[in-house]
This record gives C-alpha cells, sequence and structure tokens, in this order.
C-alpha cells in the first residue's frame, strides 16, 4: 500500500474512553509452589468490568505496561492503576511499542500504528500501515505478532482457517481458500508498508519471536501436519510444516500435486518439539531471557508459554551442523490459574505474564513473576556431543547420584508428519548409557552412548529422577526432551 488510512476518535469516543480511567487495581501475592524459594508469581487484581484476554504486551518508556485484548481494546497499567487507551480494534493478538504514547497493532486484517497526538494518554491517531493479507468472517483465521528486527521491519504470522476441506491437502478442518491469501504465513511489512510473503508452512502460530541475534523464531500448535507445538527457526522462503500454505507460493506450480516425499524434502524440521500432555497443548509466545541474570540462573534460553495448561518451559537452543535445535525443560509448570499467552521482562528482571482462556482455557488476566535471588535446583541444559550428551545443572551434583548410570533414563522416539491430527510418538527405543563422565565441578555430566544409538530426525526422552545435589535436594524438573535433527559432523 502507498496510501496510509488515518482515522481519528471523534470528541464522543474520546469522552467516553476518558469516563473508563482511574480504575485501581489491588496487587495480590501468590507463591509458586514447587517455586516457593526461587520465584514469587504475584497476581495483579483486575477491576471487574474489565476482560483482559491479552493479545500482546509491552512497555513504554515510563514504565506503563500497554496491553491489547481480543476484545479489542488497549489498556494501560502503572503503579496499581488501570487507564484505557483505545478500544473498537479488531481482535489484535500483537504489539510493540515505540516512544512514550505510540504503538504497533496486529489486528486480524491489518497491521496498525497508534499514537497519542495530544498527550492525554489516550490514542487518537490511527494509521494503517499495511492490510494486504486476505481474511474472512471465518473466527481460526487470526493474525498474530508482533516483531521488528534492527532494519525496522516488521513481521507477524497468521493462521489457517477452520472448515472441512477446500485446499485440496487432505487435512483436518483447516486450510486456505483460493481467494483468501497467505494463510499459514510469517509475513513480513517494511517500514514504509510494504508487504512481503516471507515463509510458509503454519498451522496456528499463536506466537512469534526474534531471538537476541536478531533471528526470528515461531512456534505452532498441534494439528494436521504438526505433530505437537513446536519452535522453529524461520529463515525467509522456509517452507515451515503444514502445506496448505503453499498454494500462494509463486515458487510451486500445484503444490497439491506434489508426493509426500516431495513436500518431506522441502519441509524444515522445528528446532525444538514440545510433547503433547507432557510439555503442554496450546503453544503461545516464545521470549528469550534478556535479563542477564537478573531472572535468574537461564539468561540466554527461551522462555514459551502454553494456554491450555497454563504452563511455561523453558527451551536451550544450540547449533549443530549450521542449524538449531535443542532441549525443551518444564520451568513453571504449578498452574497459573490461566492460559499463558504474552510475555514481557521489565527494566528490573521481572516478567510479566497476559493471559487468557476463550476457546482453550478457564483464566485471563494478569501477573508477574520475580526471581527471589535463590537458584533453583535444576536441569539446566542438553548438549549434543559427537558421542552422547552433556547435560549442566544449576547446582552441583552429589558425585554419588551423578556417577550412577542407572539415574539416567534416556528414549528416543520419531513424530510422524501426516495429515491426520497430531500425531503420537512412535517407534520409541530405549538407551542405555555406557558411561558417565562428571565433571569436576559436579555441574554437568557427559553421557556416553554406544555407537548408533544417536539418531538424526528423533526426540530424546531425557530422566533424571534419581539424581541429588549435593546438599541432597532432588531436581525441580529431572526431564528433558532434546530435538535432535542432526549430529556433529
Amino acid at each position: 500500500m502507498t496510501d496510509r488510512m488515518i482515522r481519528r476518535f471523534p470528541t464522543a469516543f474520546a469522552t467516553q474512553l476518558r469516563s473508563m480511567t482511574g480504575l485501581l487495581a489491588i496487587l495480590f501475592v501468590t507463591t509458586a509452589a514447587a517455586h516457593a524459594q526461587s520465584y514469587v508469581v504475584e497476581t495483579i487484581k483486575v477491576p471487574q468490568d474489565i476482560r483482559l484476554e491479552v493479545g500482546g504486551m509491552g512497555f513504554w518508556p515510563d514504565g506503563t505496561l500497554v496491553m491489547c485484548t481480543r476484545r479489542g481494546e488497549v489498556w494501560k497499567y502503572n503503579k496499581g492503576r488501570f487507564d484505557r487507551y483505545a478500544f473498537g480494534l479488531h481482535e489484535p493478538l500483537g504489539l510493540l511499542t515505540g516512544k512514550q504514547g505510540e504503538l504497533w497493532l496486529m489486528q486480524r486484517g491489518e497491521l496498525t500504528h497508534a499514537t497519542d497526538e495530544d498527550g492525554d494518554g489516550i490514542g487518537d491517531l490511527f494509521e494503517t500501515i499495511n492490510q494486504d493479507w486476505g481474511y474472512t468472517g471465518n473466527y481460526h483465521q487470526y493474525a498474530f505478532g508482533l516483531i521488528r528486527d534492527a532494519d525496522g521491519n516488521f513481521y507477524g504470522t497468521t493462521g489457517l482457517g477452520f472448515y472441512r476441506g477446500g485446499d485440496r491437502f487432505k487435512g483436518t478442518w483447516l486450510g486456505t481458500q483460493d481467494d483468501i491469501k497467505y494463510r499459514g504465513w510469517v509475513l513480513k511489512f517494511s517500514p514504509d508498508g510494504k508487504m512481503t510473503p516471507f515463509a510458509p508452512g503454519l498451522r496456528a502460530p499463536n506466537g512469534i519471536g526474534l531471538s537476541p541475534e536478531g533471528e526470528i523464531f515461531t512456534t505452532d500448535n498441534q494439528g494436521s501436519y504438526i505433530a505437537c507445538g513446536w519452535l522453529m527457526h524461520v529463515r525467509k522462503g522456509d517452507f515451515l510444516g503444514h502445506p496448505s500454505g503453499l498454494i500462494d507460493d509463486p515458487r510451486y506450480d500445484q503444490p497439491w500435486e506434489m508426493t509426500r516425499e516431495k513436500l518431506l524434502k522441502l519441509r524444515k524440521r522445528p528446532a525444538a518439539f514440545l510433547p503433547h500432555g507432557v510439555m503442554g497443548n496450546s503453544t503461545s509466545q516464545p521470549l528469550w531471557d534478556t535479563t542477564g541474570g537478573k531472572f535468574g540462573p537461564f539468561a540466554g534460553q527461551v522462555l514459551v508459554g502454553d494456554v491450555q495448561n497454563g504452563r511455561l518451559s523453558r527451551i536451550a537452543l544450540e547449533k549443530v551442523d549450521g542449524e538449531y535445535q535443542g532441549a525443551a525443560i518444564p520451568f513453571i509448570y504449578d498452574k497459573f490459574g490461566g492460559g499463558v499467552n504474552r510475555l514481557v521482562f521489565d527494566k528490573e528482571g521481572v516478567l510479566w505474564v497476559g493471559f487468557t482462556g476463550r476457546g482453550w482455557a478457564a483464566g485471563e488476566g494478569l501477573k508477574k513473576v520475580t526471581w527471589t535471588g535463590v537458584v533453583p535446583p535444576e536441569l539446566l541444559a542438553v548438549n549434543l556431543q559427537k558421542d552422547g550428551f552433556r547435560l549442566s545443572f544449576t547446582k552441583p551434583l552429589s558425585e554419588e547420584t551423578a556417577a550412577n548410570v542407572d539415574n539416567y533414563s534416556l528414549s528416543h522416539f520419531q513424530l510422524a508428519w501426516q495429515a491426520a491430527y497430531g500425531t503420537s510418538p512412535s517407534n520409541r527405543t530405549t538407551v542405555k548409557p555406557v558411561g558417565v563422565k562428571v565433571s569436576e565441578d559436579r555441574l554437568s555430566v557427559d553421557l556416553i552412548l554406544a555407537e548408533g544409538d544417536l539418531n538424526p530426525e528423533t526426540v530424546f526422552e531425557i530422566r533424571v529422577d534419581g539424581l541429588r545435589t549435593e546438599s541432597g535436594a532432588k531436581l525441580e524438573h529431572p526431564l528433558a526432551f532434546y530435538t535432535l535433527n542432526r549430529l556433529h559432523k
């Protein structure tokens, strides 16, 4: 688009917005049981006349937390007070903050720039940056976001429609329509509003993130061709797994006639699978811990929410043969009391969590998670070696338990790529370590596997329930799933 559409709230609307200000919030403190000494979860009490189904979050320079909601509103929260910035939007599920009073919003049908021109705390100028992707009234044609790269380009994602058939692929109820473009895509928007289709192959990608290195990642949710929730590194042109999006890809003529073998060769594997049920059911936003240790010992790792089960997982990524893969590890699995949908860190390293529940789980609202300074006994990371895995820990292990090979339970399995809804692990194989090497500081253990036991394109389940720290404490989450796509050369 070359011309931007500009809309201003009339005086009556602005007056109505001002009448909604002054709603006060009360802070209640609850403690997550499994992290009672390490992480405190505080619940922000939301006034009864606010429905805070959070679709996007960000901070303005003055410390105000800004949230868009599935009901089309934007709320500000600062010093215990809620004030409304805007209403009447179309289910925004992505938000970025700029200078004070400035926002970018990913609505269902457009990318929008909002500003507060007169400085009264209420948005009054709304510019359409782009609306060049297709959508209908179909409830599942969501638009998610939002991130921005160092060059000022924006990125968001679109969900497939929910209906039976229609796109020539034999999936289960989700797909594309010929005249509704770029469903199931990562979309790129230049600062001047030009849209570029970036990568196809998504299903219900309720989360996009930018790594500290400026690389794009997205999550997706279980269904046809998506075995379970996952985190994917995205480069331009990657085919991310669901073939419906290929219908709008000019590189392929009649992609519905491609063989399964051809599609599998094109398909990029996720950097990390989050096995269904165990690691959650409805994957949401990925967020890198860039707090430099203010949030505990997991700096540099990716936090991933889950809407249905109200969980927060960690993913420790590494590069093997030039591509990302890594381990998904439980983090805060005590019930948050709602669907963990959006995440953001403040300047103090406190994690703010926005919840939504409609259609997936009970519970909406706002909470924050603070590290108390006490390091929890945890499995920190899993790294692939040429002959096995290196397991790292947040606290030194006892020599006796660390050196006992029977305290390590490993198996690997495959996740089928298929049109049927999701998949269960198949071809599960138990793997017994043939050796254990404990580091001098007892903060890491190398598990040596027999030749042939490291198989690519599998997921390794690693359980270490028998390990104890040097003080005798159990690990809080003695489980990891390592997505092994490639081996070290």
